[in-house]
């Protein structure tokens, strides 16, 4: 079984690293005990489902087994849970209920265009990236962030953004999803099982910019103090 990670890790070097560089954040968030803010602890939970979910993709790769499924169905999870981070952040109390409200109807229309995009789900063989959902995703989430930076910049309550660690976060998901606002629809028509559309570096870029995003989530959360200056 190792040799086969180890293999496909050299084949797919760049696809593979933001797998394992998720671990960093998650370990930071438990070294310095950032899971005591809540807004950290859903970053927190978030990280550990991408690993789980991302490792088992890396593990059906390595097999060669279509992941695309995997993919589709993280979707709709993966905006549930990192949308969640700006209905705690967010102090207004309309874009809170935005937010809340974009959750179910993302989710829905996630669903939806998983079953219009394989109306044979059950082939998982032929399974197909979604077409609309990552863009859609990716647009709420832009959106999410910019609004936060905008009303964080406007009330000039904190005096210093570098050191202070959501900032980082909220850059991580800006170069994330900017990466996969223009790349996505691309990824469509070319992350295909059999036939598939060779795009040479563009493939790559997704996996780049969320290498990037996790180091960015590591700095953040490497702003909180060490617990045991906190103690005392």
């Amino acid at each position: 079984m190792l040799e086969i990670y180890i293999s496909y890790f050299k084949r797919q070097p760049l696809a593979s690293i933001p797998v394992f560089l998720t671990l960093l954040p998650i370990v930071l968030i438990w070294q310095r005990k950032a899971y005591r803010d809540n807004t950290f602890l859903i970053l927190g939970i978030y990280l550990i489902v991408k690993f789980m979910i991302d490792f088992l993709m890396f593990d059906w790769a390595s097999h060669k087994k279509n992941t695309v499924m995997l993919y589709n169905f993280n979707v709709p999870i993966r905006y549930f849970l990192s949308s969640l981070l700006f209905y705690k952040e967010l102090e207004t109390r309309r874009f809170k209920q935005w937010v809340l409200i974009s959750i179910p109807l993302f989710t829905a229309f996630s669903v939806w265009d998983t079953l219009r995009t394989n109306p044979w789900l059950s082939d998982m063989h032929n399974h197909r990236m979604v077409l609309y959902s990552t863009t859609v995703e990716s647009l709420l989430m832009l959106f999410w962030v910019l609004l936060y930076f905008y009303k964080t910049i406007r009330a000039l309550k904190i005096p210093n953004l570098l050191i202070y660690p959501f900032f980082w976060v909220c850059s991580g998901l800006l170069i994330y999803y900017s990466s996969f606002l223009f790349i996505a629809p691309l990824l469509h028509y070319s992350s295909k099982w059999e036939e598939w559309l060779e795009i040479g570096f563009f493939t790559y870029v997704p996996y780049m910019f969320e290498s990037v995003s996790i180091i960015l989530f590591s700095i953040g959360i490497a702003q909180f103090p060490k617990p045991q200056h906190a103690e005392q």
